[in-house]
Order: C-alpha cells, then sequence, then structure tokens
C-alpha cells in the first residue's frame, strides 16, 4: 500500500487506479505465462492492454527472458482435475425407511493435489449441473468469445 501511495503521488492519480492498473497487468502478464504464448502474441495481448511500445518490448523480452522459470512457477500452485470416480449407492431397507429407498452418490474426486471423497444426494447434483450449464453458457457469451481470443 505504501508503495502504492507513493507512485499514486508521483503520477497524480489516485492509490485505487494504481492498485487497479498494478492487478490489471499482473492478470495480463500472468496469462501470457501460463499460456505460453510467444513473443508476438504477448505483444498483441499487452498492446491491447494499451501499453505505450517502449513499455511492451521491454515486458516482452522480460517473460521471453524468464517464461521458463515462471512457467514453473505458475504450474506448482494450479490444482487441475485427473478423474472422477462416482458409484451410486441405494439403501433399500432400515427400521425408519419402510417400503422406501435412499440413493446417495459417493465421489472421487482426483486433481493435482491429490483425491477428495464426497457424498451427495441427487438434488445436489442437479444444482451443480444447473450451475455448470449456466457457466458453459457464460462462457459462449461474446465477452467471453473476445476472453478467449487471447487464451489459444
Amino acid at each position: 500500500m505504501r508503495g502504492f501511495g507513493k507512485a499514486a503521488k508521483v503520477l497524480q492519480i489516485s492509490v485505487e487506479e494504481v492498485e487497479q492498473g498494478v492487478a490489471s497487468l499482473t492478470t495480463v502478464l500472468a496469462r501470457c505465462v501460463r499460456y505460453y504464448l510467444p513473443r508476438s502474441q504477448q505483444l498483441l495481448l499487452l498492446a491491447d492492454a494499451g501499453l505505450q511500445e517502449v513499455a511492451r518490448e521491454a515486458l516482452a523480452d522480460l517473460l521471453t527472458e524468464r517464461q521458463e522459470e515462471l512457467y514453473g512457477e505458475i504450474l506448482s500452485s494450479v490444482t487441475s482435475y485427473r478423474n472422477l470416480n462416482w458409484r451410486l449407492d441405494i439403501q433399500v431397507a432400515s427400521r425408519s425407511l419402510q417400503q422406501q429407498s435412499r440413493p446417495s452418490y459417493l465421489l472421487a474426486l482426483a486433481t493435482s493435489n491429490g483425491v477428495k471423497h464426497m457424498e451427495a444426494d441427487f438434488s445436489v447434483l442437479k444444482e451443480v449441473c444447473a450451475q455448470l450449464e449456466a457457466a458453459l453458457a457464460e462462457s459462449r457469451s461474446a465477452y467471453s468469445r473476445r476472453f478467449q481470443r487471447f487464451n489459444k
């Protein structure tokens, strides 16, 4: 915060604008590294961010020089999906459940951080499915397509 205050004073803008600029630049640089973009695409992405030619060249040089090191750092901190195993269990008899069945799903989600075991009923899985479908529909929006253009 203290560094942002000094930068804001020198640039004669608010601290919030400096924080927002740093956050935006960090996002752009992380995206360049994460998708291992070549120098030409890095320059296009930095140009779209509104940076001047000198700044674009300097940042692209830095990214090209340290891309492998930064890529390793990002990969070590990202959790990624590996596998999902599931099983349907149905309790068909108990003293309290007469002539009723109670289904439940047992899930084993394998990620790069290990395996997580969960249990869910149909209504929970139906809600998760609805949320995933909404996210998929959002990913097909015009804004998302423009955003994804830089991630290829």
